[in-house]
């Protein structure tokens, strides 16, 4: 409150009139976010707020309310004569409340992100059917314990020639040039074009997984931890594990289905899905085992492991549980 009320003096000062060109309700809300960044901190769930600059690639501001889409334009709040053209990417259904919007702008490239409520409930738990366990790796996007396999398909390592190229032309622009803007916009774009052409593949994967399957059982991977092996660093950012799961645990929720995490200190690799004996640690190069046990031979290590974690997952908890992620 006492950033709000400051927040109108200023408005009212000669040297901050600008602050009126927008609209006094996004004002306000970049207070809030400040605010709700701040009270995180001091929960501990989040770190210190940063200052954005005007020269960060990325940039947006939240109109909260009096929103209105037609005619494929986007009016709202300064901006309610004219409008803000707009390319809508999947339409809105007529029934739904328009709740919030998102103005941003990346790599010179401006979105919009609307907030709505479409009066859809999350669907209740529906009765399991079919189970999977999944593997992520590196030479391998995702293996199943039904024994497909999803390609990496290594977005970055395929653009990095092009990537040193522009990086290269861009150190031997002149500092503060047009040409070093150009040249560092079509760096921002490459890098733009590989987050999506990542984004969209995992995107396609977390679909038809969340489709098939009723019950998805995963390990728990410590990210940070393992992309500290500088020898592994690239290839794990590569593949975006983090997101990977982000996606799945939303479109379970959203389809009534059960993720299961699994302890990410279970040895999936070393225990035979067979007959259940421990093999012991292998060389990551080491892709087929024979188990000394029940004699099996040439056992495909990975899809060995996603057997594992669908039988423990399983194993661990009643299939009559809620929707949602479950931790074992």
């Amino acid at each position: 409150m006492t950033t709000q009320a400051k927040l109108t003096e200023l408005k009212k000062q000669k040297e901050f009139e600008w602050l009126n060109e927008c609209g006094s309700q996004s004002l306000q809300m970049a207070l809030r976010e400040l605010d709700n960044s701040y009270q995180r901190f001091f929960k501990q769930l989040g770190g210190y707020p940063k200052f954005k600059s005007k020269k960060n690639n990325h940039q947006s501001f939240t109109a909260p309310q009096n929103i209105k889409m037609a005619n494929n334009k986007t009016y709202l709040p300064k901006f309610v004569k004219d409008g803000i053209k707009t390319k809508f990417h999947r339409e809105i259904p007529k029934d739904a409340i328009l709740k919030r919007a998102i103005i941003s702008r990346h790599n010179n490239q401006y979105f919009i992100s609307i907030l709505i409520d479409d009066n859809i409930s999350i669907p209740k738990s529906i009765k399991a059917k079919t189970a999977v366990g999944l593997d992520m790796g590196i030479t391998h996007q995702l293996i199943t314990s039904d024994g497909v396999k999803y390609p990496n398909q290594k977005y970055y390592v395929k653009s990095q020639k092009k990537l040193l190229k522009l990086q290269r032309r861009l150190s031997k622009k002149q500092k503060g040039s047009s040409n070093r803007q150009k040249a560092k916009l079509r760096v921002q774009k490459l890098h733009t074009k590989v987050t999506n052409q990542r984004k969209d593949n995992l995107h396609k994967i977390s679909n038809e997984i969340t489709n098939q399957y009723d019950i998805i059982c995963l390990e728990t991977l410590n990210v940070k931890g393992m992309i500290k092996n500088h020898k592994l660093a690239k290839s794990i950012a590569d593949v975006a594990w983090s997101e990977f799961m982000r996606q799945l645990e939303y479109k379970a929720s959203w389809r009534g289905k059960t993720i299961i995490k699994i302890d990410q200190w279970f040895p999936s690799s070393q225990i035979c899905s067979h007959c259940g004996s421990n093999t012991g640690k292998k060389p990551i190069n080491i892709r087929k085992f024979d188990c000394p046990e029940c004699h099996k031979k040439d056992i495909e290590r990975d899809i060995n492991a996603a057997v594992n974690i669908r039988n423990y997952g399983l194993g661990q908890i009643d299939n009559r549980n809620t929707a949602g992620t479950v931790e074992v």
